[in-house]
């Protein structure tokens, strides 16, 4: 069955006439609303970090759980300002805190009847989806905020055509 993995670097917002500090005040208030509390800021660097926050929990052996953590930074380039969102995913081991990695967001797209049978996919519990939902929802309301519209924020994405076979209704990538 094929589907497209869909790697996210970065998503970018370009307005002209908006300086550094009033975008990252801006986006300080996206974040807090969307329940991420802030752990790095830069005024003069153009930069912010929040903290990881957890969004989802799978699995039993071994159990865990995923939280998503956005990067923030804004360039002035030619009077125009360039905000780039980026999203990392840590997946930490319940059983054993040390044990995590960080990677970009990663999610599916394709047949809708293809993506279901990837168990990271599915609607309300998977949590691929539920990261693709919570970054987006940050993308669409920073794009509300600075007048754009949503076709034209910039998705610097990775793509990959990728085979999966399906055994017991479940997808495992060949």
């Amino acid at each position: 069955m094929p589907v497209t993995k869909v790697d996210v670097q970065s998503f970018e917002i370009k307005k002209t006439g908006i300086k550094s500090k009033q975008a990252l005040s801006t986006l300080t208030g996206i974040f807090l609303d969307r329940g991420y509390d802030i752990k790095f800021t830069n005024l003069d660097a153009g930069v912010m970090t929040t903290e990881y926050k957890k969004f989802a929990s799978s699995g039993s052996a071994p159990p865990f759980y995923y939280y998503m953590q956005i990067r923030a930074r804004v360039k002035i380039k030619r009077g125009e300002s360039i905000i780039n969102l980026s999203p990392m995913v840590k997946e930490q081991n319940r059983s054993n805190a040390a044990a995590y990695t960080e990677h970009e967001l990663s999610y599916y797209t394709g047949d809708p009847q293809n993506i279901r049978l990837i168990s990271s996919m599915r609607e309300t519990v998977g949590w691929r989806i539920l990261a693709q939902i919570q970054f987006m929802n940050i993308v669409s309301d920073t794009a509300d905020q600075f007048g754009i519209a949503e076709e034209d924020v910039i998705q610097n994405v990775t793509k990959h055509l990728q085979m999966h076979l399906v055994l017991n209704h479940q997808c495992s990538p060949i």
